[in-house]
């Protein structure tokens, strides 16, 4: 195990000059990161699609299951994260993991991956805080009619107001996810508690043994793996505060400790509270008929009877989402900084540079606010195809944490080049759980680009499949017309006196070992 004297030496060693200013504690990196995954707001938002498909039964135990699946890939992530706290994240482990033949074309293609996943990530969070307030508004004024243009307008505003408080209020991003973390967990009480306090209660049959296929499937389980999906998305999104690793104190140890227990209380969180939603339902057809377009809405407003407790519960909600913005793309731009620092976009110089004023990325946080903005324009058009690019979100994220965890699973094997494991490791627990990540990876990859159901048509179509490779294949184009002339994988910056090989190509990572505590 390698014990770094410095969050410098750490970064060294992975080859990198310390470019952004450190600000982000532990209390700071688990707010982001629990805010961030917001389980629990997110299954507010979309554990109705589970219930068509699945029911009561695939939620429940989807959420087991998922959490468990999430802590493997936290953990495997984890460990990496530790040898190497760096922005890059996943296409920087991709390369140092990778055979040296690969090296870069799988670095490009898994830079491309996490990318597209995480500004699909952000313009769905937008959609989702924009509808929202449209089902709020629908619930309290009866003459609203919710326009899509609305929609868009909303998400480009909200857009905006993340952007500006990831540039000019740069200095209070670490406070505001600290409290975003802190509403996060206090709004769960409180609307839990309400709904306990105030619902009628559906019996332990209809959330423990009931089994819905109203998806047309011939198969039970195929309907009861596609409930699974909304526990997925709830749940990913784990590597966001490894993207603020340049910028954390005792990052080999902090950025690990934060990605574990945000999950543990976001899964623990979100299992109690779809346990309280699922009894709370007594009404099936009030709570999916909901004009609101948010069934979790009628879900408030049966439980508590009130329509004031219902819009202020959903506020609750739509905040702790909007605070969820402001870490996500914190987290996307840090990332678009880190591959064009290492050339792997298009005018790599404009997005890797570093603006004095309050050292940050900004050009890479107005690119997202941009590509946000112009994606927000096809929902005026047509929501499918809205939801067609969405739809990339989960697929992109759980692509990224299986390619760079196959491959740091097959090196733990290599006896010329051993693994130099970071002060968090999970010892021989390690290949396991690597393992349980890639399974529960393979098994969501696999389903996530299934229908929700049949027969298929155009409004139902799931396009996350054919966006996802036609995606991957103008980056593997790109890559052979003209990337692979200027991406060589992580560029090495410094040489780590640390450093206990130097490979042929200055742009390859080398091995490192990094300095031994006094």
């Amino acid at each position: 195990m390698t014990v770094y004297t410095s969050d410098a030496a750490a970064l060294e060693a992975a080859g990198k000059k310390q470019v952004l200013k450190r600000e982000w504690n532990f209390w700071a990196l688990l707010g982001m990161s629990a805010t961030t995954l917001c389980t629990w707001e997110a299954t507010s938002a979309l554990f109705a699609g589970a219930y068509t498909n699945g029911g009561p039964a695939s939620v429940v135990y989807g959420f087991i299951v998922s959490v468990f699946g999430t802590l493997c890939i936290a953990g495997s992530l984890a460990e990496m994260a530790s040898i190497s706290p760096i922005a890059g994240a996943q296409y920087h482990w991709s390369a140092e993991h990778s055979p040296i033949k690969w090296r870069s074309l799988i670095s490009y293609i898994q830079g491309w991956i996490t990318i597209t996943g995480w500004v699909a990530a952000v313009a769905s969070v937008c959609y989702l805080i924009a509808t929202m307030i449209q089902g709020v508004a629908i619930l309290n004024y009866t003459g609203y009619q919710a326009e899509r243009w609305h929609a868009t307008l909303i998400m480009i505003a909200f857009a905006g107001i993340a952007a500006l408080g990831n540039t000019f209020g740069k200095k209070l991003l670490p406070l505001w996810e600290t409290l975003g973390g802190i509403l996060h967990v206090l709004f769960f009480f409180i609307v839990m508690i309400a709904i306990l306090a105030t619902s009628d209660k559906a019996s332990n049959h209809e959330v423990w043994g009931t089994l819905i296929n109203d998806g047309g499937w011939s198969s039970d389980g195929v309907s009861f793996c596609l409930g699974f999906l909304t526990p997925a998305f709830a749940l990913a999104g784990v590597d966001a505060v490894v993207h603020m690793s340049e910028e954390a104190y005792d990052a080999p140890l902090n950025v690990p400790r934060a990605m574990i227990w945000s999950v543990v209380i976001n899964g623990t969180a979100a299992f109690a509270y779809i346990l309280t939603i699922l009894y709370a339902i007594t009404d099936t057809d009030a709570v999916f008929e909901t004009p609101t377009g948010y069934p979790i809405i009628a879900v408030f407003l049966q439980a508590t009877k009130s329509q004031k407790a219902a819009t202020a519960m959903m506020t609750a909600v739509i905040l702790v989402f909007s605070m969820n913005l402001f870490g996500c793309m914190a987290s996307v731009s840090r990332l678009i900084w880190a591959f064009s620092r290492d050339r792997g976009l298009p005018f790599s110089g404009f997005f890797s540079h570093i603006t004095a004023w309050n050292k940050c990325p900004t050009n890479s946080v107005l690119a997202i606010f941009i590509s946000v903005s112009l994606l927000s324009l096809i929902n005026i058009g047509s929501t499918t195809a809205f939801n067609a690019l969405i739809s990339l979100t989960t697929l992109g994220f759980y692509f990224s944490y299986a390619i760079p965890t196959v491959l740091f699973a097959m090196r733990r094997f290599s006896v010329e080049n051993p693994i130099r494991f970071g002060p968090w490791t999970m010892g021989k627990f390690g290949l396991a759980i690597n393992i349980l990540s890639l399974m529960f990876c393979v098994f969501l990859i696999i389903f996530l680009p299934f229908p929700p159901m049949l027969p298929v048509i155009g409004q139902n179509m799931n396009y996350a499949s054919p966006v996802f490779v036609g995606v991957m294949v103008i980056a593997a184009v790109n890559y052979f017309l003209r990337a692979r002339k200027r991406f060589h994988g992580p560029i090495k910056e410094v040489t780590s006196e640390t450093s206990s090989e130097h490979l042929d190509h200055e742009s390859v990572i080398p091995e490192k070992q990094a300095p031994q505590s006094a």
